[in-house]
């Protein structure tokens, strides 16, 4: 078990430091062959490609070193899949010395920042692809609004293990049209989770929200909506024949999640 504890970043949002990280190194990259090319042309040093190279190198060294903090298990908690990446592992140990040159520079003093470069962006793209492996399916958190505190940690706990969420709070804005907003939610998320509690089963809003779920379950003959019980209720007949994830009491709950996360998985 880690001493520590990590920060509440997401999956969406560590891949998405990641590929922010990756266009960082193909942008230097690029200026790096410019320069190159630059000094293949004038055939001598050029105090322009100094002082650049020495701006981009100064801030490829505090890059790198953030770079992995951010692999670190200050940022990346141990439960997720990619954490063993062999694209981490080799980040991490990866080496980049600052070479305190002022000028002039040539070839011999960039090549190895460019040779930097690309070992880092490389892996990069391997550890974005790994996570992206790793990420769930889209849901639909059809609930009650009395419902809302337990719904969002429903929420949380799915987003943190990778899947995109979509929670009316967080996706209507003052102005939009709810019904539009809703049915546009339903239609691109991959399921809807139908929350069901005594208050649920008894709003009209959530019935219309399953109703509209259930009709592309039957038009495209796979499934859409998911049950899940956080109280006991009577629950209605058109969802009966679905083997529910239960989520009722917190002897069960951890394997409701784990019911909900292999079918957002599957």
């Amino acid at each position: 078990m880690s001493l520590i504890n990590p920060l509440p970043l997401s999956l969406f949002e560590l891949v998405e430091y990641y590929r922010i990280a990756r266009r960082e190194c193909q942008f230097l990259i690029e200026h790096l062959h410019q320069s190159l090319g630059y000094l293949e042309i004038r055939m001598k040093p050029s105090p322009l490609v100094s002082v650049q190279f020495n701006k981009y190198e100064s801030y490829y060294v505090a890059f790198l070193q953030h770079l992995k903090w951010r692999m670190s298990d200050v940022c990346i908690a141990e439960s997720l899949e990619f954490k063993d990446s062999g694209s981490i592992d080799a980040i991490l140990k990866h080496k980049f010395e600052h070479s305190g040159i002022g000028h002039p520079i040539n070839e011999d003093k960039i090549n190895p920042m460019l040779d930097s470069l690309n070992f880092v962006k490389n892996n990069l793209g391997k550890l974005i692809s790994d996570i992206e492996a790793s990420m769930l399916k889209s849901i639909f958190l059809c609930h009650a609004s009395v419902d809302k505190p337990a719904v969002r940690e429903i929420a949380k706990t799915l987003t943190d293990k990778g899947s995109q969420v979509w929670l009316d709070e967080a996706e209507i804005l003052v102005g939009d049209s709810i019904l539009n907003k809703i049915q546009e939610g339903i239609e691109k998320s991959d399921y809807l989770g139908v929350v069901l509690s005594p208050r649920s089963v008894e709003s009209i809003w959530v019935k219309r929200e399953v109703e509209a779920a259930l009709s592309q379950e039957i038009e495209n003959d796979n499934v859409k909506v998911l049950p899940i019980l956080i109280e006991n209720c009577n629950i209605p007949l058109f969802l009966k024949p679905k083997k529910y994830a239960d989520l009722s009491t917190q002897d069960v709950a951890e394997k409701g999640i784990s019911d909900i996360i292999k079918r957002l998985r599957s």
